[in-house]
C-alpha cells in the first residue's frame, strides 16, 4: 500500500477507530438525518428471526452488505464466542420465541478441526439457556462445498485436540471458509434469508417505513415553519 500498488481502502482495520461525538448544522439537520436512517424492525411481524454468525472477525465486510439489506443481524465469533457473548445472544433469542418467533442462527466457520467443532459447540451451550427453542444451521464451509467450489486445502492442524475425531471422519486435509467467492458467500445468505420472508408482512413494513421517513423529510424541509408557530 506504501508503494502505492494496493488501494489504501482494499484493507480494513475493524478494530481501532476514532470515536467521537456527532453534530449537526441545526435542528432541521438532525431530524433529516432521522429520516435518512428511520428503520422500521422488517422481522417485527415475520414467525422467523434469524441471524448470521461467521467464526472470523476478516469477514464480517463480505456479510456487512447483504446481512444490512435483508435486516439481519450478524456476529464475528472471533473464534469460540465468549460465555458472556453466548448469555446475551440466549437472552435475545430467548425474547424472541417468547414473542412467537423461531430464532434461527446460521453459522459460517472454516472446515477444520476447530471451525467444524464451533457450530457444535455454539448450539450446545445456547441449549444450556434455550433448551429446544433454538435452531441451528451450519450454512459453510461444508463438505459438498468443498467439493462443488473445490477452494485450495491445507493440512488439518495435528496439534488442535479435535483433530483426531476430524481427520476420522474428513481425512487430514482442511479448508478456510475465505477461500470460498465473497459473492458465493452473499448468495448463501441471501437465499436461506430470503425463503423466511413472509412477503405480505415484510412490504407491509417496507411501505411504512417509507411513509415515516417522508414525513420526517417534510418536516426537516419546513423547520422555520414549523419552529414559527411553536
Amino acid at each position: 500500500r506504501l508503494a502505492g500498488r494496493i488501494d489504501w481502502s482494499r484493507i480494513t482495520d475493524r478494530t481501532r477507530g476514532v470515536e467521537s461525538l456527532s453534530s449537526w448544522d441545526s435542528p432541521a439537520s438532525i431530524v433529516q438525518a432521522c429520516a435518512s436512517q428511520f428503520r422500521l424492525d422488517r422481522w417485527a411481524d415475520q414467525p422467523y428471526r434469524p441471524e448470521c454468525w461467521i467464526e472470523k472477525e476478516a469477514l464480517a465486510g463480505v456479510f456487512e452488505r447483504v446481512c444490512h439489506e435483508l435486516r439481519v443481524p450478524y456476529l464475528s465469533c472471533r473464534g469460540y464466542t465468549s460465555q458472556s457473548e453466548m448469555w446475551r445472544a440466549s437472552q435475545r433469542l430467548k425474547g424472541y420465541s417468547q414473542s412467537g418467533q423461531t430464532p434461527i442462527i446460521f453459522h459460517f466457520g472454516d472446515h477444520d478441526p476447530s471451525g467444524i467443532d464451533m457450530t457444535r459447540d455454539i448450539e450446545d451451550r445456547l441449549r444450556l439457556f434455550l433448551g429446544d427453542r433454538i435452531h441451528l444451521e451450519r450454512l459453510a464451509l461444508n463438505m459438498d462445498q468443498v467439493n462443488d467450489y473445490k477452494p485450495p486445502p491445507n493440512p488439518a492442524k495435528l496439534t488442535d485436540t479435535r483433530a483426531a475425531a476430524y481427520i476420522a471422519e474428513f481425512g487430514d486435509e482442511s479448508w478456510e471458509l475465505d477461500a470460498l467467492d465473497p459473492t458465493t458467500l452473499s448468495a448463501l445468505v441471501r437465499e436461506k434469508i430470503e425463503n423466511l420472508i413472509e412477503r405480505d408482512a415484510w412490504d407491509k413494513s417496507v411501505t411504512e417505513e417509507l411513509e415515516h421517513r417522508r414525513l420526517l423529510e417534510a418536516v426537516s424541509d419546513r423547520w422555520e415553519t414549523i419552529t414559527e408557530n411553536l
